[in-house]
């Protein structure tokens, strides 16, 4: 049995033997395929996101292709001249995913996988669909999804996101590789129903000790990500023939006439209806522990962060200032970081100073309790411990917006 492998990115060129070929999808946009050839029976389409080098995942998909997969790579923003932004990723329609699975069929008698990671997969299953609609033959075996977020817009810090609806009208088989630190993990049932009750073999790989992007070398690529990411070659070949297994499906699913609500708003967000935020109860990285009931009758900026999110790093600063602004008064300034260990967490504050306390949520569990889907998310909360203000996206703390709605919590009683 043949197998070809699909990753997103997109370079191709009539015949298969040279580097790169053009193909056109329904609207006439040319599309950029890299082809990297192999003798395997398996065609490997990778749809990638981003420009920059990163030799970890050069190295990763060489790998691949040396393990005899021919590779497809695509990079569809690129081709469309869209900005690199996780909200243009996220509402790419799945046009030229169709066009690209189209020409695999018409130009390869190989096997077919798709493959794309963190919002990629979002147009790779929109694509999916819109092929689905008029193919009449299917060697697509179905796709590899690298810590996906499947999720619609970001929604309000506190709100509960909605699942993209394409998952409700998804039928191939699919395997999900979920790091088990990754941001979604608390997350992935939410997922994994609705493409269970559409009728896809979906299957969810937790890759062990490592974060989302563990194969494109970003920070310190450490041993566990070494490992995970050299798991990957085989890894892929054997989900393959796992996913071709399954019976493919010879119709598209109707979608869902609703669409998830939300918005990414870079401001602070006044609650008309408060509510009484989750207790905690946590430890900052000297052991010190902290509880929620220990801020009753004071006014507190609950911020949830992690070293690792540029946004969370760039307002610290404006924090530290609101922290200085509002000394000897009744705000506290609370911060919870999103599973890092105390030592990842010493390190960085010995280079960077945070001038309130640190607390520890190292199994992410307050941050589910909290809803934050997004980071950094901030919660204002008022003497009664009601949830007034919130922000989902970093946004400048020493402002006058920011001062204003904190005063007017501090002379309540």
């Amino acid at each position: 049995m043949r197998y070809l492998i699909l990753f997103l990115t997109l370079t191709l060129s009539p015949p298969l033997l040279s580097n790169t070929y053009e193909i056109s999808d329904i609207d006439g946009n040319e599309i950029t395929v890299e082809v990297m050839p192999s003798d395997g029976e398996l065609l490997l389409i990778w749809l990638v996101d981003h420009e920059e080098q990163r030799p970890v995942f050069e190295a990763l998909v060489q790998a691949v292709n040396d393990s005899g997969v021919e590779i497809w790579r695509v990079d569809l923003l690129n081709d469309y001249f869209l900005p690199r932004s996780s909200e243009a990723v996220r509402t790419l329609p799945g046009k030229g995913v169709a066009s690209l699975i189209d020409a695999a069929h018409r130009n390869s008698s190989k096997k077919i996988v798709l493959a794309a990671y963190d919002r990629m997969p979002l147009p790779l299953l929109r694509g999916v669909r819109h092929w689905q609609e008029k193919a009449t033959e299917s060697r697509l075996a179905g796709a590899l999804l690298f810590y996906p977020n499947l999720f619609g817009p970001p929604p309000l810090a506190g709100q509960p996101p909605e699942v993209d609806p394409v998952l409700h009208a998804t039928n191939i088989p699919l395997v999900i590789f979920q790091p088990a630190l990754g941001s979604q993990r608390w997350r992935l049932n939410q997922i994994m129903q609705p493409l269970w009750k559409s009728g896809a073999p979906a299957y969810a790989y937790i890759v062990p000790d490592v974060r989302d992007w563990f194969f494109m070398g970003e920070g310190s690529h450490g041993p566990a990500e070494q490992v995970a990411t050299g798991q990957l070659p085989s890894q892929i070949a054997l989900f393959a023939e796992l996913l071709d297994q399954h019976p493919k499906p010879n119709s598209a699913k109707p979608l869902p006439d609703t669409m998830p609500k939300g918005k990414a708003i870079r401001t602070l967000v006044k609650h008309t209806k408060p509510e009484p935020g989750p207790a905690f109860s946590l430890l900052d990285i000297e052991n010190k522990p902290y509880s929620s009931t220990q801020f009753n009758d004071k006014v507190v900026l609950l911020n949830f962060w992690a070293t690792w999110c540029p946004p969370c790093v760039e307002e610290l600063p404006s924090l530290n200032r609101l922290q200085r602004r509002y000394e000897g008064n009744d705000l506290e300034i609370v911060s919870v970081d999103f599973r890092e260990s105390p030592a990842q967490m010493a390190a960085f504050l010995a280079e960077t100073p945070v001038d309130f306390p640190v607390l520890m949520d190292t199994d992410g569990r307050v941050s589910l309790d909290w809803r934050v889907f997004s980071f950094p998310s901030s919660f204002i909360i008022d003497r009664q411990g009601q949830i007034r203000y919130t922000a989902n996206r970093a946004i400048d703390w020493n402002s006058e917006e920011v001062w204003q709605a904190i005063d007017s919590l501090l002379v309540e009683h």
